[in-house]
C-alpha cells in the first residue's frame, strides 16, 4: 500500500566539505535534529538539497546516507527532477533500493514543453517508478507552471500521489486543494512556509518548509496549531516564523538569500559547513553577521536545543 504523507517534510540541506564531496557526519547530525523535532519525512536533492548541482554520485550518496541514518523512522522523499528521464529513472531506482518511500520531480527545465508534453513526461515516469511519485510545481526555477488540469488528468494515475506546490499563489493552491478534499489518493504540500496555515485550512496535507532544518519543532508545532485550528498559537508560532524571515533568510536590505542563509545559520550552530554548490555563492558579510548577532536570540524565542557555536561543524 502506497504511504500517505502528511506534516511538516522538511527540504533537506545537503551538507558538503566541498562542493564535490558530502560531509557524512553533518548529514547525520540534521537528520536526527529534524527528527527529534517532530518531522514527519525527509524531502532530499529539491531545492534546498540544491539537488540540480549536485554531482551525481554526490546525490546518490546522499540518498544512501539519509536512509541509513534514518532507519525507517519517518518517510523520505527523493527529488529526482533533471532533464534526462533516464537519469530520473535510475536516481529513482537506487532511491527505492536504498529504503526511500517516494520521489518527487518538477518539470524538465531545458527544452520548451507544453502541459500536454508535461502529461506525457510525468505518466512515462510513473509508469517505469518503482516508487509512487508527488508532483512539484516549482516554475520560479523550471519556467513552466504545471496548470490544474494538468495536474487533475495526472492524478488519475494510481502511482502518482499528490503535488508539492511552489509556486507561491495561495488562491491558485486553495482552489487546487478544494479539488481534491476527500480523496485518500492525492494529497497537496506547501512550499511557501509563510502560507502552511491558510494551505492547512485549504486542505492541504502539509508542508515543505526549508526552516525545518533549523528550527523543526517551530514548524512541526505551527502544523499542529494549523490543523487544530489554533488561532491564539498560530498567531504566536507564525510571529516566530517572521523572525527566521528576518534573521536568517533576508538580509539587511530585505533581500532573500535563502539557502546560503540557512547553511549560515546551521554553521553557527554547529550542524554543518555554510558551503553550497556553484552558481550559488556565499553571504556577504553583512548578511552574515546578521545572523551571528541575531541567532542566539532567535533560538532561545523558539525554545531551541540548539545554541550558536561559532560555526565549528
Amino acid at each position: 500500500m502506497q504511504p500517505r504523507f502528511r506534516g511538516i517534510i522538511p527540504p533537506v540541506v545537503t551538507p558538503m566539505l566541498s562542493s564535490e564531496e558530502l560531509d557524512a557526519p553533518a548529514v547525520d547530525r540534521i537528520v536526527d535534529h529534524m527528527i527529534d523535532g517532530g518531522v514527519t519525512g525527509l524531502f532530499l536533492l529539491g531545492t534546498t538539497g540544491e539537488g540540480p548541482s549536485l554531482m551525481y554520485q554526490m546525490r546518490y550518496e546522499m540518498v544512501e546516507q539519509v536512509c541509513r541514518k534514518n532507519d525507517g523512522r519517518v518517510h523520505v522523499l527523493v527529488c529526482v527532477t533533471d532533464t534526462s528521464m533516464g537519469e530520473a529513472i535510475a536516481l529513482a531506482e537506487h532511491a527505492a533500493e536504498h529504503g526511500a518511500n517516494a520521489i518527487v520531480s518538477a518539470a524538465p527545465y531545458y527544452f520548451d514543453a507544453g502541459q500536454a508534453q508535461l502529461c506525457e513526461w510525468f505518466r512515462e515516469m510513473a509508469d517505469r517508478s518503482p516508487l509512487p511519485l508527488m508532483l512539484y510545481n516549482m516554475p520560479s526555477c523550471v519556467g513552466v507552471t504545471l496548470e490544474l488540469d494538468t495536474v487533475l488528468r495526472l492524478s488519475d494515475h494510481k502511482n502518482i500521489i499528490g503535488i508539492k506546490d511552489s509556486g507561491g499563489n495561495l488562491e491558485a493552491f486553495q482552489t487546487m486543494s478544494a479539488r481534491f478534499r476527500g480523496r485518500e489518493d492525492f494529497v497537496t504540500f506547501i512550499g511557501s512556509e509563510e502560507l502552511l496555515p491558510a494551505a492547512v485550512a485549504a486542505g492541504g496535507a502539509g508542508g515543505v518548509c526549508g526552516g525545518g532544518n533549523l528550527l523543526p519543532e517551530l514548524y512541526s508545532r505551527l502544523f499542529t496549531a494549523s490543523v487544530e485550528n489554533n488561532t491564539a498559537a498560530i498567531t504566536e508560532l507564525r510571529g516566530l516564523m517572521e523572525q527566521v524571515f528576518n534573521v536568517v533568510y533576508r538580509d539587511p536590505s530585505g533581500k532573500m538569500n535563502i539557502i546560503p542563509a540557512l547553511k549560515t545559520a546551521l554553521q553557527e550552530c554547529g550542524m554543518c559547513s555554510a558551503i553550497t554548490a556553484p552558481p550559488l555563492l556565499s553571504l556577504p558579510e553583512d548578511h552574515a553577521k546578521q545572523i551571528r548577532e541575531k541567532l542566539p536570540q532567535l533560538l532561545l524565542n523558539v525554545n531551541s536545543p540548539l545554541v550558536c557555536s561559532g560555526g565549528n561543524a
